[in-house]
């Protein structure tokens, strides 16, 4: 899952690719192709038109992501759990720093841009850590002592 909506998000903000049946337009009302006909189903002005492309793009990466990060291993024991919540710890220190080093370096839409892609970032920084201190670090210790 996480490869298509990645390729998705690449494509809807790269490539200004859009999926036809997640655009809402109220000018084009009762077109074959959009769900949403009637302007009753927003709250919002008259002239309001959205795609709906990268939100799904978006919540199909958060899903895919959460399902690698929170997964069970196959033997869950004490040791997995500290080394789990010792990479969630390291991971949203480092998505705050990363944060704060935007906030202080960044200005405008591209800080919006850098923010939208800086969700990601603690579940990733997460998977990272914890498949790192799980599976590699042990690898590199039992072969030096060796």
């Amino acid at each position: 899952m996480l490869p298509f909506s990645i390729l998705l998000l690449v494509a809807y903000y790269h490539f200004d690719y859009s999926i036809r049946l997640l655009k809402y337009n109220p000018d084009k009302k009762g077109q074959i192709g959009y769900i949403f006909t009637d302007q009753a189903e927003f709250i919002l002005s008259k002239n309001f038109a959205a795609d709906y492309t990268g939100t799904l793009g978006m919540i199909c990466t958060f899903i895919a992501l959460f399902m690698i990060a929170f997964s069970r291993e196959k033997h869950e024991d004490e040791y997995v759990g500290i080394v789990r919540l010792r990479a969630l710890q390291i991971s949203v220190y480092a998505n705050y720093m990363i944060l704060g080093l935007t906030a202080l370096t960044l200005f405008g839409s591209s800080f919006l841009m850098v923010m939208e892609i800086n969700l990601f970032t603690i579940l990733i920084l997460f998977i990272l850590i914890y498949q790192y201190q799980l599976h590699i670090k042990p690898r590199f210790s039992k072969s030096g002592t060796a």
